[in-house]
């Protein structure tokens, strides 16, 4: 099973050095003046750091751009870090309770949305950069704030995995195949883990900024569309290896249904929060239902293959679900020492790497008793939720404190 799983780097409070941070969650909007739809007061967090309890007039493209914090923009971000963090942790807890292999599934599935949920919201927040400047301008600016902390991160993960190579072998085991380890290792890390993400990312907002609204939405987005549904059917006879570094056009469509949503945020908006939490839940339960009948179907069929897979048209139909719960949710869900906007980012880039450090220290301490097969179900749970929660506090206090260096504030996106 692959145990890494990224989300798109747009979505996670970027910052440039422009006087606008890069990924803002205030838009204005590209409509004549009028009053906006009746959407909910929690809709709106703030404007222009201001706190706001009622809709705001919509702005025209000639106004002074006006920031509006989209409060489920922050939960989108939070809660779908939150999930990676999981997803990617629990790995690392294996056991032989039958009961506790069933909850792990049951939770990873539970925690699968994280991925598509970032793909979204990436989408919905290029859809606004898209009323604030050029295409060329837009893509030059994440290209911009991403590359660079990707580089040096995975540089610094790159040489982790390397000195750990070297001290499981010998010398003269390295010596023969310097060059092959440097190889693999690189290109583990830049190609095969989580950061593999981020090329894919900016192939897909090459192709969205190329084609957006220069071709019908229909034909786009039921192209898009395709391409998804076929990586997910692939999963069954896989014709292409179905694993993440195969999907390059698999979350496109995700990242195009973003924008498409920013676009028609005034008609789709206030129809999710009319609709009733009892039928939101229960298209989500089923969905869920249905993903973990897939993921079962697909471990007998292949059992070596990934049966967690994240582009399994159960999961994406799950993971759209779930996201739209946490639009439509009126509560801030992130607590009030983290900042999803400007911590995020650094999340993402540091947990990976804590992680392998955690695979490492496995490695070396074996058989110690918190990583033995026969843990009773309380014992296994408990270090699995110890082990989640360690690795996600310490990514955001890493990132926070780093973020307060002027000399590394720009390696998290500050």
């Amino acid at each position: 099973m692959n145990r890494w799983s990224l989300p798109p780097v747009s979505s996670l409070g970027l910052r440039t050095s422009s006087p606008a941070p890069a990924l803002p969650t205030p838009w204005p909007s590209v409509v004549p003046p009028r009053t906006s739809p009746a959407l909910p007061a929690h809709e709106i967090h703030a404007v222009n750091g201001q706190p706001a309890t009622a809709p705001q007039s919509v702005p025209t493209l000639s106004a002074e751009p006006r920031r509006i914090d989209y409060l489920f923009v922050s939960n989108v971000r939070f809660m779908s870090m939150l999930a990676i963090v999981y997803v990617h942790t629990q790995a690392m807890v294996v056991t032989g309770n039958q009961l506790v292999g069933h909850l792990q599934t049951f939770l990873l599935q539970l925690f699968k949305f994280g991925t598509i949920g970032f793909f979204l919201i990436s989408g919905f927040l290029l859809g606004e950069g898209l009323t604030r400047g050029h295409r060329s301008q837009y893509f030059l600016r994440r290209l911009h704030a991403v590359l660079l902390p990707w580089l040096f991160w995975g540089l610094v993960w790159f040489l982790v995995s390397l000195s750990a190579h070297m001290l499981q072998y010998t010398h003269a085991t390295i010596g023969s195949s310097a060059f092959l380890v440097l190889h693999e290792y690189f290109r583990f890390v830049f190609f095969y883990s989580i950061y593999w993400f981020v090329p894919n990312f900016f192939l897909c907002l090459a192709l969205v900024l190329t084609l957006y609204n220069r071709l019908p939405n229909r034909y786009l987005g039921s192209f898009f569309l395709l391409c998804s549904l076929l990586y997910g059917i692939n999963v069954y006879p896989e014709f292409v290896t179905a694993r993440h570094t195969t999907a390059l056009l698999g979350f496109v469509f995700y990242l195009w249904l973003g924008a498409f949503a920013y676009t028609h945020r005034e008609r789709w908006l206030p129809r999710l929060y009319a609709c009733s939490w009892a039928w939101l839940t229960a298209a989500t339960t089923v969905a869920l239902c249905l993903s973990l009948v897939e993921y079962h179907v697909l471990a007998r069929m292949h059992p070596l293959g990934d049966p967690n897979n994240t582009l399994r048209i159960s999961n994406q139909l799950f993971s759209v679900l779930a996201t739209l719960m946490i639009v439509k949710s009126s509560l801030r869900l992130s607590p009030s020492f983290t900042n999803p906007r400007s911590d995020t980012f650094g999340i993402y880039l540091l947990h990976p790497i804590l992680i392998d450090l955690l695979w490492i220290a496995r490695s070396h301490t074996a058989p110690a008793s918190i990583w033995r097969r026969d843990l009773t179900a309380p014992v296994a749970l408990a270090v699995l939720a110890g082990l989640f929660v360690f690795v996600y506090l310490l990514s955001l206090l890493l990132a926070q404190q780093i973020g307060k260096v002027p000399g590394l504030r720009w390696s998290v996106g500050r």
